[in-house]
């Protein structure tokens, strides 16, 4: 009787080892199924805030596109794409008082047209499968490469495109910000 008590006093490490574990294991899935669903719903909402910002840019790069075009004599080819100023779902009155398009070519309709398709928020597929994520990552990087190509051929600056809100226009690293990329503040040792 005696070699069971013990028995049952040996096997009891062992008996909340594996209760520990097995409860370690449930609360583990819980916990990692919610960070993973935070975690989703973070990074879904910084790639479509990013479309949303491309798709602002777009929308005024159009307008100022069509108010450029009256400008310009008539006779267009009919090969490059216009875009239309009633297709545009934006107060004008707001481009107005920005500066007009300079000459542009063909080559900045197209790029601007694209541009539009890729970040339109009415194509986008907003289901949560691995073809949609994939498309939705593909028109992101393609509709970025399009806007800093239209960026370029109508001359604004590079820091535009990527300046975030709480940064201070055309700050680059070395300038003396403080920034950890800093060093222009740091003295070179011989």
């Amino acid at each position: 009787m005696e070699s069971n008590l013990l028995d049952s006093l040996l096997d009891l490490e062992e008996q909340f080892y594996n209760e520990g574990y097995d409860l370690g294991v449930a609360d583990g899935a819980d916990a990692g199924y919610t960070e993973g669903s935070v975690f989703a719903v973070e990074k879904g909402f910084e790639k479509f805030v990013e479309m949303g910002r491309l798709y602002g840019r777009a929308l005024v790069w159009a307008q100022r596109l069509a108010d450029s075009r009256p400008l310009e004599t008539s006779e267009q080819p009919l090969s490059q794409p216009v875009v239309s100023a009633d297709a545009i779902p934006l107060d004008p009155s707001v481009c107005k008082e920005m500066p007009i398009l300079p000459a542009h070519s063909a080559r900045v309709a197209r790029n601007l047209s694209t541009l539009l398709e890729l970040v339109d928020p009415a194509s986008l597929d907003m289901t949560n499968t691995e073809d949609a994520v994939n498309d939705a990552d593909e028109r992101l990087k393609g509709a970025a490469v399009k806007a800093k190509l239209i960026q370029r051929a109508i001359g604004e600056g590079e820091e535009g495109l990527d300046a975030r809100p709480g940064t201070k226009e055309g700050q680059k690293p070395g300038d003396g910000t403080g920034n950890i990329e800093d060093i222009s503040s740091l003295s070179v040792r011989h």
